[in-house]
């Protein structure tokens, strides 16, 4: 762990460790960065290496924190495609705006217009008297009844819908009464009561899922954090004697920290295995009931930018905990 190695005739060689960890070298900054690579490469193979020897204990720990990871992964991919099976809220909050009689074409169009400059509002449409018969009569049944009648007596309608950036429900309370004073219109409709109940409920399971992701990524620290300690009390004697020739704790700390993160880029790499798994299983359930409901619904994995953020913070966990275990252990452990 802590020693150098002599390269071949005509390369550079690498100094003692006292010189690397505690001493000044010549200022030539290609060399030094040249040893500077070299150290760290033969650190992060030895830490690997040691992870190796001990198969077992370093599996279990890998899968218990690769549990840890897949739990909160797998609950959010579950919620996105929720999100893509039920349809975007969005296009569901509608609010319907009945215009009065003597309202023409001309004159809806232009209130549509209008509306849809309105801060908050993302679309409209508007829809006249015989627009709505036709769709009246081809939906409800009653197209022989209507057709029969003196007069249409359905009214011009205009629809608009709440902006993806301004959905909520405060802005859709203020929309609804601000329709509500326009001269053209008779009745407004639209349940706001759903909207709440709607958001409601999304909002507590994305705060669920962030709070299991927080209680697990701590979990991750900690876990990490007692197998680096660990490690260190089983080395306490290599420590002390790398301490006597000069290595400084920042030196002696580097193999804790590679190992930190092996545990953590690891674990990461098997919860995107066991998520791979979950969805394979999953994927012909899925396949067998859009057929029987006559959909091509698919599910959408965690997707390359994801899994390769998911790999980075993972990697950085598992550092963070190494860095808190070894910084506070090793700095204990002095020569008597």
């Amino acid at each position: 762990m802590f020693h150098s190695r002599n390269k071949k005739k005509g390369s550079p060689t690498l100094k003692p460790v006292r010189q690397l960890g505690a001493s000044s070298h010549p200022n030539n900054f290609s060399y030094r960065f040249y040893s500077w690579k070299e150290n760290h490469i033969l650190v992060a193979k030895e830490s690997l290496h040691r992870l190796t020897t001990t198969p077992f204990s370093s599996l279990v720990t890998l899968l218990v924190l690769a549990i840890a990871i897949a739990l909160p992964t797998g609950f959010n991919v579950a919620i996105a495609n929720l999100e893509r099976l039920t349809g975007d809220v969005n296009d569901s909050v509608q609010i319907s705006l009945y215009l009065h009689d003597h309202i023409d074409d001309a004159e809806g169009r232009k209130l549509a217009a209008e509306i849809k400059t309105w801060e908050g509002v993302g679309t409209t449409e508007y829809i006249s008297q015989e627009q709505a018969l036709v769709s009246f009569q081809s939906t409800s049944g009653f197209g022989e009844v209507i057709s029969n009648l003196p007069k249409n007596p359905l009214p011009a309608v205009v629809t608009l819908t709440i902006s993806k950036q301004s959905l909520t429900a405060s802005t859709a309370k203020e929309i609804e009464l601000r329709t509500k004073e326009l001269n053209s219109v008779a009745q407004v409709k639209f349940d706001l009561s759903w909207l709440k109940k709607v958001q409601s409920v999304t909002n507590f399971i994305h705060q669920a899922v962030t709070g299991l992701s927080v209680l697990l990524a701590i979990g991750v620290v900690l876990v990490v954090g007692n197998t680096i300690k660990l490690s260190i009390d089983s080395r306490k004697e290599e420590i002390v004697v790398t301490k006597l020739v000069g290595g400084t704790n920042a030196f002696i700390r580097r193999p804790f920290l590679y190992m930190g993160l092996l545990f953590g880029a690891g674990s990461a790499i098997i919860a995107l295995l066991l998520l791979s798994m979950g969805m394979l299983v999953l994927t012909s359930s899925i396949a067998d009931i859009s057929g029987a409901y006559g959909s091509q619904f698919k599910l959408n994995g965690l997707g390359v930018i994801n899994s390769i953020s998911l790999l980075i913070g993972c990697a950085g966990l598992g550092w963070l905990g190494a860095w808190l275990a070894s910084a506070q252990h090793i700095r204990a452990l002095e020569p008597r």
